[in-house]
């Protein structure tokens, strides 16, 4: 890379927009949000965090969690200038990004919610599998999702392991440079899957992220409240 590039990541804010004023003199190159931009509620709810979101300054990459309202956050997002990562690919310099977002089930009654990202467990393969053949040619590839893989940064404080299994086997399968994800409040942290390092970047709601930057290697600065 000419330059290192920073990443400014984040997740699950929950609606509490107060939060996004503490960011707004970090010097990054573009935010990558990680999905629970809202906590629910209705579009007159949500509208002014998408703006504030917005309003921050870099370019804001971002897919669902399952507490943003499946109905109409993803044209909600389009319309406040965000990029709607979720089954999708782009580019940023020689950086290429591809997106799945919500939370991949088995419980196919929560699927069918019409007011949460529930999603088929295969989705996070099919997908990310899909689109990063747009991205195979770039020398350095990164994901966003809302949950973290099985086995990297996805332990709840029962002890349990709960991260997406179908999201992990893609990381087996296609290796990306960089996975950045939340979801996993408690469980804030870096870790590496053979190739690739996880970053689970907090829950914003209580002032955390993380600032993520590439070059030759990629370094984490943790943002804390």
């Amino acid at each position: 890379m000419d330059r290192p590039i920073r990443i400014l990541g984040m997740a699950d804010l929950h609606g509490h927009v107060t939060q996004l004023s503490k960011l707004e003199n970090l010097d990054a190159d573009l935010i990558a949000f990680c999905g629970d931009l809202h906590n629910g509620g209705t579009l007159e709810e949500a509208r002014p965090v998408a703006e504030a979101l917005a309003s921050l300054g870099p370019p804001v990459l971002i897919v669902p969690g399952n507490m943003d309202p499946k109905g109409f956050v993803l044209d909600l997002w389009k319309d406040a200038g965000l990029k709607v990562m979720h089954g999708r690919s782009c580019r940023h310099r020689e950086i290429g990004f591809v997106g799945f977002g919500g939370m991949a089930i088995r419980d196919p009654a929560r699927i069918n919610d019409p007011d949460r990202f529930y999603l088929p467990m295969e989705d996070a393969y099919e997908s990310l599998s899909t689109t990063q053949v747009e991205i195979s040619r770039s020398p350095c590839r990164v994901v966003l999702s809302h949950q973290p893989p099985r086995g990297a940064r996805d332990v709840v404080y029962s002890g349990e392991s709960v991260g997406c299994l179908s999201l992990r086997r893609y990381v087996d399968d296609f290796c990306p440079d960089l996975l950045i994800c939340g979801h996993i409040h408690e469980d804030r942290g870096k870790a590496e899957l053979s190739k690739t390092t996880v970053v689970n970047v907090g829950e914003m709601r209580e002032g955390y992220a993380a600032l993520i930057e590439l070059d030759e290697q990629i370094k984490v600065e943790w943002i804390e409240p």
